[in-house]
């Protein structure tokens, strides 16, 4: 096996070296590989990067509550609108109901039918207008 290899290798021709980047030049894949390193690590946690971020970290933590604030709110008023729609619904039925008991009652007959028993009739002839004359 080592015969073919190296005949294998014998056969391919040297590739002219690239060159290699300088120190100077920094590599775009190893600040991600050290940012995952340092987070994994916790190297992140430092004192100094901590009381750094401290004010980013308290605007994040007031934009989170004012988020929670806002969907328990709009929860309330969903509700609260909910309620009031039904009890507007039951305001409405029971308003029906009133009137339509109120046009039954009033009507000249239902009045003549309980009037009976206190001894006032209905009248048979129109009313008349009386006119007075001044002096």
């Amino acid at each position: 096996m080592n015969e073919i290899r190296n005949t294998i290798m014998a056969e391919i021709e040297p590739l002219a070296e690239e060159p290699k980047p300088t120190k100077t030049k920094k590599s775009k894949l190893k600040p991600a590989a050290g940012t995952v390193q340092s987070i994994l690590g916790g190297k992140f946690m430092d004192r100094d990067k901590v009381i750094k971020m401290l004010p980013f970290l308290i605007y994040l933590t007031g934009i989170g509550l004012l988020y929670i604030f806002n969907s328990n709110y709009a929860n309330h008023t969903v509700i609260s609108i909910s309620r009031t729609k039904k009890q507007i619904e039951e305001q409405r039925y029971e308003y029906i109901n009133t009137k339509s008991k109120l046009m039954q009652t009033t009507r000249q007959t239902e009045i003549a039918k309980r009037l009976i028993n206190s001894g006032l009739k209905e009248s048979k002839s129109p009313p008349r207008k009386i006119v007075i004359e001044g002096k």
